[in-house]
């Protein structure tokens, strides 16, 4: 009995051994991602580790999310050693990333668009909103329409105001002039000068009430007036314009700088004052405290307010105004940059990561942690207020998730001209015409004389 036992027992011992033979492990992988910890934080850094580990066992993440990632990261590259996949902008002040794509340092990612992001029946390529594609943004490299880059964040130059003080009738025409308390967002010129003639008229019987515009200083308008031409002209005039081409006579083109011209009746009488690098705080500060509803920025405004907003504060931005209803809206973005290095020994390992983020699971963990953040992918409006961001703020950007505004990408072909100063010329002409020292006929007749000059300029 005892020899029999022993037997079965050895037989058992091996059937178990041959079981664990035939059961693979799974593979141990290191994985390093750096990447900018700014605006954002990191937090939600540490939940995309977690996530994607927990979906692909055996891997660990190794991360370094630091202010000045360049310092740390920069090193290991050199010496062939760095991250797999880095999260860093161009136009840092170290061109890190410029440097790698001058080195040729980047992974194509052309294919990976073509397949499906984690857990999802959905392409890459389908997920990534296509108005931050396929410009220098995304194919670093002129005439290619390679992508080497992805658009992980991007914030918004538009219009930006207190997204509390404002109730979105989803771009269907003036209703309501007030409702609850709140104005209605307007999305067309004649809306916004609407909304202005109501702040003026309230304003004779309550002071406190707010005007309808402001800037922090004219410079600001380098966003606000391209994309008000392509929203009034096309974009072929545009680039045209960017050229220095004879365009500001057309009637199109005109209209832009008289519905600009037409804001003195309307600004912050304090703007003009206060347009200059020392003052623009309070013409932002305004916008926070009620005294004036729209100003034309970008994102970075939050964080360089941050210390006198009040907590509870909720930012909103949005496209530039159309010229009809239901007409054309355009805004320039900025976008913050994911690659993977060409030097990686995980490539596919690399593209899972990326393929994870963009995943609805890595966009709420994004959403939840990043402090306000927007991703450029298909739904992350709609997983943004699941995840606890406010409404109205995501409504600002709605027009870039439904595709009802436009990216605009482009700027001035680098020009000199004896005697012109085509930032002057072009923006702070603005500043004479608000305190009535010019008029809008006379900003477009030096609009006309300068841009001759510089284009006379490129032919030689």
């Amino acid at each position: 009995m005892k020899k029999i036992l022993s037997t079965a027992c050895a037989v058992l011992l091996l059937a178990t051994a041959l079981i664990s033979c035939g059961k693979k492990e799974p593979e141990a992988q290191v994985l390093k991602v750096a990447g900018l910890k700014g605006a954002y934080g990191d937090a939600y850094w540490q939940d995309l580790k977690a996530g994607f580990e927990a979906a692909n066992p055996g891997v660990t993440v190794e991360l370094t999310i630091e202010a000045q990632v360049e310092n740390t990261i920069n090193p290991q590259i050199m010496a062939g050693a760095g991250p797999d996949v880095i999260y860093l902008a161009t136009g840092r002040e170290a061109q890190l990333t410029e440097t790698m794509i001058s080195s040729n340092a980047i992974r194509d990612l052309t294919n990976l668009l073509e397949q499906n992001v984690y857990n999802e029946n959905v392409k890459l390529k389908d997920r990534i909103l296509p108005s931050i594609m396929g410009n220098g943004v995304t194919n670093p490299y002129a005439g290619s329409n390679t992508h080497y880059m992805l658009p992980l964040f991007f914030s918004s130059n538009g219009l930006f105001f207190n997204a509390d003080m404002f109730y979105d009738n989803n771009g269907n025409g003036v209703e309501d002039a007030k409702k609850d308390g709140k104005y209605e967002m307007p999305t067309t010129w004649d809306e916004f000068f609407g909304l202005g003639d109501i702040l003026n008229e309230e304003r004779k019987t309550n002071p406190s009430t707010p005007y309808l515009f402001t800037y922090p200083t004219a410079g600001y308008l380098d966003t606000m007036i391209p994309a008000s031409i392509a929203a009034s002209a096309g974009e072929a005039v545009v680039k045209q314009a960017f050229n220095y081409e004879p365009v500001w006579e057309q009637p199109e083109v005109k209209r832009v700088f008289e519905n600009l011209g037409k804001l003195k009746d309307y600004i912050l009488p304090t703007t003009v004052a206060n347009a200059n690098g020392t003052g623009f705080k309070d013409n932002q500060q305004a916008v926070i405290d009620g005294r004036a509803l729209f100003m034309t920025n970008g994102d970075w405004v939050k964080g360089e307010m941050a210390d006198t907003t009040p907590a509870g504060f909720n930012w909103g931005s949005a496209p530039f105004l159309a010229y009809t209803n239901g007409g054309e809206r355009y805004g320039t973005v900025n976008a913050e940059q994911i690659y993977i290095s060409n030097n990686t020994q995980v490539p596919e390992l690399a593209e899972k990561f990326i393929l994870y983020i963009y995943s609805s699971e890595g966009l709420a963990k994004i959403a939840k942690g990043a402090n306000g953040a927007f991703v450029p992918a298909k739904g992350y409006d709609t997983i943004a207020v699941e995840q606890g961001m406010n409404p109205g703020a995501v409504a600002g950007y709605k027009g870039y998730y439904d595709g009802t505004a436009k990216v605009l990408v482009g700027s001035f072909a680098a020009a000199t001209a004896e005697g012109v100063d085509w930032k002057q010329t072009y923006c702070f002409t603005m500043d004479s015409v608000m305190n009535g020292s010019k008029t809008t006929a006379q900003w477009i007749e030096q609009l006309k004389t300068d841009s001759a000059k510089l284009k006379a300029s490129l032919g030689k």
